[in-house]
């Protein structure tokens, strides 16, 4: 590419007219940083495809801050040459973009929509309408479209000629490559008909729940594998699940804005709590099953009480998503995990904010405490698990091992154990008092969303974004 179109590459992208002023680049800039900043997106498609946006933005700002437009005349006929394209799909593609810039999101995706008409293999037209409909909280809209740009990507890649593969490479041995073979090992593969968001194995060991993006919940027979309940009543994806501790009861969170109260025994909804008015990211149960502590894209957790169906407290403290929840029972301690990167400890009774722990630099994605309450473990957009002092709130140590985003964390029972899932596509298994990583769990084929152990300890089980729930046993 000639220097000279690279320029008005670059001007386009940002929108404006080649031979614009410095000032104006830099307007534009801002105001496309602002509008594509992946952290603007919450589902991780969206945030991947809005993070080759601001790469595409940054590279063309960089290209034209020093750019001084000495010949901008000979860039006039070919803007207008372009613009002056009756009706082009690439035309309604550019003005979407600079309307989506203005943030004109509903007229952003008109124009997007008309480019598609166009041209219906226009896999970018499709990427940034699916931004456009996150913007305006149209969810649904956005998977669709971000699934049908992967969709028309695999097809375009199995339509190219191959290039020859480079000579094999030696392996290079894993970090766990020099410890013994795992005893941990697949027994059953469960399926949704989508992305299995969340997991959770009832305090009995008898039944495990898995929420998806199908909108539906379903409960299975932890041991066989068996398909016991399919529950269906919530609108929208499916975000998080908690059970009563007599194991009776079943609590999910949903993008819907509710959280609703099932009967494990027959699949049965009992109630539908309705505190919320953005979509619902955690949930837990108090110690006394008696009440419910949600939280979600409002930043707030919501007390409410189960019987009454009424709001009871509203804990004010973070500045955006309440990713993740969990109770020391004993201490009567509340944490939460957030995506502005930090975690509230609570206490229950007063409901009062005893510390803020920063360390993280990402997302805090999710929570889990020690069964002694002594140690509280955090998992982060960061590729990092961090592990804290309950007491104090003091950091001590944090595991590194994971290759990518890790969603969630679990302890196992005699709390020697920790269990990441990460978007590597992996479990892994730490020693807690060493910190050493023991095991990996590696047969999903996408980003592992959740991970629980039973209440023996000798079953672990994952959900991922394959559409799968996978369950380990220990055979020692």
């Amino acid at each position: 590419m000639s220097d000279r179109l690279d320029i008005n590459y670059a001007y386009e992208i940002l929108g404006l007219k080649p031979g614009a002023a410095v000032e104006e680049v830099k307007q534009a800039y801002r105001q496309m940083a602002k509008t594509w900043h992946p952290d603007c997106f919450l589902e991780p498609q969206q945030k991947l495809v809005a993070e080759a946006k601001i790469k595409e933005i940054n590279q063309a700002y960089a290209r034209l801050k020093f750019y001084q437009p000495s010949q901008a005349s000979q860039f006039v006929s070919t803007s207008t040459k372009i613009d002056s394209i009756p009706n082009s799909a690439e035309k309604f593609y550019k003005q979407a973009i600079e309307k989506a810039q203005r943030g004109k999101y509903t007229e952003a995706i008109e124009d997007f929509t008309q480019a598609i008409r166009l041209n219906p293999n226009y896999i970018e037209a499709y990427k940034y309408r699916g931004l456009a409909c996150s913007k305006l909280g149209y969810e649904n809209r956005a998977w669709s479209d971000l699934k049908k740009a992967k969709e028309l990507e695999l097809k375009q890649q199995k339509a190219s000629p191959k290039p020859a593969p480079p000579p094999p490479k030696p392996p290079t041995p894993s970090p766990e490559a020099h410890s013994e073979p795992s005893p941990w090992k697949c027994i059953h593969t469960l399926s949704h008909l989508n992305w299995v968001f969340t997991t959770a194995i009832s305090p009995d060991g008898y039944t495990l729940a898995s929420g998806s993006s199908d909108k539906t919940i379903k409960i299975w027979h932890l041991e066989t594998g068996k398909l016991l309940h399919t529950l269906t009543g919530h609108k929208q994806w499916v975000r998080n699940l908690a059970f009563s501790p007599d194991s009776q009861t079943l609590v999910s969170a949903s993008d819907d804005s509710t959280t609703m109260i099932w009967q494990v025994s027959t699949g049965n909804l009992l109630n539908t709590l309705k505190v919320h008015s953005t979509p619902v990211f955690s949930v837990i149960l108090s110690p006394d099953g008696q009440t419910v502590l949600s939280g979600g894209r409002d930043t707030t957790i919501k007390i409410t009480h189960i019987g009454m169906g009424q709001l009871l407290h509203v804990l004010k403290g973070h500045g955006y998503v309440v990713s993740s929840l969990a109770i020391c029972p004993k201490r009567q301690i509340l944490v939460s995990g957030s995506y502005d990167n930090t975690i509230n400890l609570w206490n229950l009774k007063s409901k009062k904010l005893l510390h803020t722990l920063k360390g993280h630099s990402g997302w805090v994605t999710g929570v889990a405490i020690s069964p002694d309450e002594q140690i509280l473990a955090s998992s982060s957009y960061d590729q990092t698990i961090k592990l804290w002092d309950i007491s104090t709130g003091k950091l001590f140590s944090t595991l590194a091992g994971h290759h990518n985003y890790v969603w969630s964390v679990a302890f196992s029972p005699d709390g020697q154990h920790l269990a990441s899932a990460s978007a590597d596509h992996t479990v892994k298994l730490w020693h807690v008092d060493t910190r050493q990583k023991l095991y990996t769990l590696g047969s999903h084929s996408d980003w592992i969303y959740s991970v629980a152990f039973s209440p023996d300890g000798k079953t672990v089980v994952s959900g991922s974004r394959d559409m799968t729930v996978k369950i380990w046993q220990c055979d020692v």
